[in-house]
C-alpha cells in the first residue's frame, strides 16, 4: 500500500496510475451509473481533479482506496442531481396537467411564460446564458463553469443577480 505525499504526482506517475484503473473504475461507476458515458465522464473528473491539485494533495489511504472512493461519492452526487431533476420535471408536468386545464389557467401561464422570457432578455448576455444552463437544463454550478470556462464564483454572482431581478418582477415569491 503506497501512500501518495504533496508533489509526488508527476506525468509519469499519473499517466501510468490513470491507464491502471481507468476501466476498472469505470466498471465500479457502470454499477451505480446506468449510462456508460456519463460513467466514464466521472472517472475521467475524478482524475482530471487528482491532476488540478496535484500539488496539494495528500491521500492518506491508498491511492487505489482513494479512487474507489472518490468515484462512488462522485456517482452518489449524480443520482442525486438526477432525482432533483426529475422531481422537478414531474412537478413541472403535474403543474401543467393540473393547472392548464382550462382557458383561464393557460392565459395566465403564457403571460407568465412572457413575462420570464422578457425578463430573461433584460439580463446581461452572460447572465442569461448562466441562469438558463442552471434552471433549465439542470446544470449544477461546477459543471456551468466549466462548460464556459469561467469560476464557480462567477455563476453563482450570475444566478444571484438574475434572481434578485426576478424577484422584482414577481414580489410575491419572495
Amino acid at each position: 500500500m503506497k501512500l501518495i505525499k504533496q508533489n509526488e504526482i508527476n506525468l509519469n506517475n499519473f499517466e501510468r496510475l490513470f491507464k491502471k484503473h481507468y476501466v476498472h473504475l469505470c466498471l465500479y461507476a457502470l454499477k451505480y451509473i446506468n449510462n456508460e458515458v456519463l460513467a466514464e465522464e466521472i472517472v475521467q473528473d475524478v482524475f482530471c481533479k487528482i491532476w488540478e491539485k496535484r500539488k496539494y494533495i495528500s491521500i492518506a489511504v491508498s491511492f487505489k482506496s482513494y479512487l474507489y472512493i472518490t468515484v462512488r461519492n462522485k456517482c452518489l452526487q449524480e443520482i442525486k442531481h438526477q432525482k432533483v431533476i426529475n422531481n422537478y420535471n414531474k412537478h413541472i408536468e403535474n403543474f401543467e396537467k393540473s393547472n392548464l386545464e382550462g382557458p383561464h389557467e393557460n392565459l395566465i401561464y403564457k403571460e407568465t411564460a412572457e413575462i420570464l422570457n422578457d425578463i430573461l432578455e433584460t439580463l446581461p448576455g452572460r447572465c442569461s446564458e448562466i441562469f438558463k444552463l442552471s434552471r433549465f437544463e439542470g446544470l449544477k454550478y461546477s459543471e456551468i463553469a466549466k462548460q464556459l470556462s469561467i469560476s464557480i464564483k462567477t455563476v453563482e454572482a450570475n444566478i444571484s443577480k438574475a434572481l434578485k431581478t426576478f424577484k422584482l418582477y414577481f414580489p410575491e415569491y419572495k
